[in-house]
């Protein structure tokens, strides 16, 4: 194991300002201060990198009294790998050792790490792990670091640090102008909050050369809310609701399933009275970045725009077809208020080929189609994943490069940062090094996880593939959790086409916590990426491509498809982890494959929804409504009923293939989940005290029946194709 090892940037050794700390061409050396603890006693200790070619002999560090070695560089600002090398003296021609740095928080992979399944940043002597990577800020501009944040009672309090060059310091909490001090290099902060629940107080500094730092971001929230509570919901921004006509653009998409839809920011805020009522307290959207312009080619011989957001073609600033910076701060600012975390997609592997960097070939992968066929006849997806291109024009970021793994990740802390973001959905985990995940997960902790905030920004990856490879990208120092995608294919076998038992879904539902030990997971029942529930359950296909092109599916009026829907959701919402609803599935979208998995709400008569989910159900047809409002139900009781959010529980009946029952129980809250997927109506008869149950008057939350305990008996029906959640009658 390995003792301490720090860097600290010192001085410049010039005043000239610097404008962009990765152009290092163009900026003043800074003074950095180099320490490193070796796990033994070598004879000499050098430090090598990009910053003098990998030389081992020309930056040897010198032997402090306590056992640390250390020196210093003169560095323009930028990014650099490097590793220390330990040289010990032997008889003959003694042993020369490399080494990363243990203690440094960011790092850089030269190969791909994919085939790793259990990645970690050691730098023991006998690991061969990544290099490390150092950051050299631009030492002519302020700093800010907050050392601690206490908001108990209705009183906030920051203090923290300034860099020596600064002179005074401005702070705004919520978008509002409040009073800090500065005594030496210390500052500090004290003001009454509101009653709101999340508070975000940023703070610049100016140097007294009239130079600005990079804005400190300390969010808050004082609810007390906890990942574990989180519901999902998936907003495709260009789907969900139009709420100004004027920005509407179309691209000249071959199909209307591929082409721009009209969706908004503002049409987002409208649907949050919607999305209240319908239990979330989570929203995902799509990533808002500028889009490409036109149409460009894709499957099925069809065209496609960029409304999804997955083609950004510049790193700030909005698509002016979703609304503006100010309409996406005023969605934020209002799903706040309502107590809703913000999730944004993150797209952190490859940009559009309209995108100004794309110019800089050497900042990317060479084309290779993650589609065609590797060496050994395997596709690329799965041999060359971090290297890949999804296709010839998004072109695939080079992340072994410092320079461009260290400004892709720091887009994300800028986004994060600035809009206020609770959390980020890490598109394509698998195609970027892991080294990619490490910085982004410690960046972010560093600029909005301050010490005493209690802030906990979410980084949830998508990774489509089994257990193992999604826990590889899972970890105290990569991603917080993925999606389950393993269990969704098990939902789909168990509602779909009946392959799978019930109980055997329902027990992996209920061990997610032992499969993803380190995860936290969220469930789902489709994504932008597979076919819809119900299509896919009326018609056992998703294929998107018809004879005459890309097709589009339509609403089935098969009532059993919707009440099987109702089943797969009831498992969802009633086990561990955070479910997640795809826009639309709440009430049983119809949808082939992508792009027809990704229809606009109002094609399916969701054409409002600044409302309740009563008032949208009531202008449904049957089916669609039995789904939006089985959804509610599930999403009230599961906030209500704590028991349903955990793995405790065991079997309570078990009827065969098609009817099962689990005895949920947690911190004296109980629940009893049952689950039908015969034709025929079940009775159940069984005791509760050996579940650890002892409610006398229960109630099913989905239809709103009660029954009563027998002494220790309970009896009651369930109908064909129907789910139960009892739960203690008031």
């Amino acid at each position: 194991m390995r003792a301490l090892v720090a860097i600290v940037a010192m001085g410049c050794s010039d005043s000239i300002q610097k404008d962009t700390a990765t152009e290092a061409s163009a900026a003043p050396d800074c003074s950095v201060s180099v320490y490193h603890s070796p796990s033994g006693e070598p004879d000499s200790v050098r430090i090598m990198g990009d910053f003098n070619n990998w030389d081992a002999e020309t930056h040897p560090l010198t032997s402090n009294a306590d056992g640390e070695w250390s020196t210093t560089l003169n560095l323009s600002p930028g990014a650099y790998a490097y590793q220390f090398v330990e040289y010990t003296a032997w008889e003959q021609d003694g042993a020369l050792i490399e080494v990363c740095d243990s203690t440094a928080e960011l790092a850089v992979c030269d190969a791909p790490t994919h085939g790793e399944s259990d990645w970690r940043q050691e730098c023991s002597i006998q690991s061969s792990d990544c290099d490390s990577l150092l950051i050299v800020p631009d030492c002519n501009q302020p700093s800010i670091d907050v050392s601690s944040v206490d908001h108990a009672g209705d009183t906030l309090r920051v203090e923290g640090t300034v860099s020596g060059n600064t002179e005074t310091i401005r702070a705004t909490l919520n978008d509002t102008a409040i009073d800090v001090t500065i005594s030496g290099d210390m500052f500090h902060v004290e003001h009454v909050l509101d009653d709101a629940i999340r508070h975000h107080l940023v703070l610049e500094a100016t140097s007294t050369s009239g130079v600005v730092s990079e804005p400190v971001a300390v969010p808050i929230w004082t609810d007390g809310w906890d990942w574990d509570e989180a519901v999902i919901y998936h907003a495709m921004i260009d789907r969900v609701a139009n709420g100004d006509p004027l920005n509407d653009s179309l691209s000249g998409a071959s199909s209307i399933s591929s082409e721009w839809a009209g969706g908004d920011f503002k049409g987002l805020t409208s649907s949050i009275p919607y999305l209240q009522s319908l239990g979330i307290n989570t929203i995902w959207i799509s990533n808002p970045q500028p889009a490409p312009e036109g149409a460009w080619p894709g499957d099925c011989d069809a065209t496609y725009s960029g409304f999804h957001g997955f083609w950004p073609t510049a790193t700030s600033g909005v698509d002016s077809r979703l609304g503006t910076v100010d309409d996406l701060d005023d969605f934020i600012d209002t799903a706040h208020a309502a107590g809703m975390r913000v999730i944004m997609d993150w797209v952190g592997n490859h940009i559009h080929s309209d995108h100004p960097d794309a110019d800089d070939v050497d900042m990317f992968h060479a084309m290779a189609g993650c589609k065609e066929a590797s060496t050994n006849g395997q596709s690329n997806w799965d041999t060359i994943p971090e290297e890949c291109w999804f296709t010839d024009y998004l072109p695939d970021w080079d992340h072994s490069q410092p320079k461009v793994i260290h400004e892709v990740v720091q887009t994300a802390v800028d986004w994060a940062r600035d809009r206020k973001l609770d959390g980020l959905r890490v598109d394509a985990a698998k195609h970027m090094s892991h080294a990619v995940l490490y910085n982004l997960r410690s960046e972010l902790s560093k600029a909005l996880e301050h010490e005493g905030s209690h802030f906990d920004f979410n980084l949830i990856g998508e990774t489509f593939d089994g257990a193992d490879k999604i826990n590889s990208y899972i970890g105290p120092h990569l991603l917080h959790g993925q999606f389950d995608f393993p269990l969704y294919w098990s939902l789909r076998s168990a509602f779909v086409d009946d392959t799978t038992s019930v109980a055997d879904v329902v027990w992996q539902a209920a061990r997610t916590e032992d499969i993803y030990p380190n995860g936290r997971m969220s469930t789902f029942l489709g994504n932008l990426d597979v076919g819809r529930f119900t299509t896919t359950a009326s018609e056992y296909t998703e294929a998107a491509c018809g004879e005459d092109g890309l097709r589009q599916a339509s609403a089935t009026i098969n009532d059993e498809v919707y009440a099987r829907m109702i089943l797969a959701w009831t498992v969802l919402f009633t086990q561990p982890g955070m479910p997640m609803i795809y826009y639309g599935d709440e009430a049983g979208l119809p949808g082939y494959g992508d792009p027809d998995n990704r229809q606009a709400l109002w094609w399916n008569g969701i054409d409002t929804m600044d409302t309740t989910v009563t008032q949208v159900a009531a202008s449904l047809n049957s089916g669609p409504a039995r789904v939006l409002e089985a959804v509610a139900a599930l999403t009230t009781v599961r906030s209500q009923h704590p028991a349903l959010r955990t793995s405790n529980q065991i079997e309570w009946w078990n009827g065969g293939p098609g009817l099962y029952a689990t005895a949920h129980s947690a911190d004296g809250d109980q629940a009893i989940v049952v689950i039908n997927r015969t034709w025929e109506e079940q009775w159940l008869d069984n005791g509760i005290a050996f579940a650890g149950l002892d409610a006398s008057v229960w109630r099913d939350a989905l239809s709103g029946q009660t029954i009563t305990n027998d002494g220790d008996r309970l009896v009651f029906s369930i109908p064909p194709f129907t789910s139960q959640v009892w739960v203690p009658s008031e």
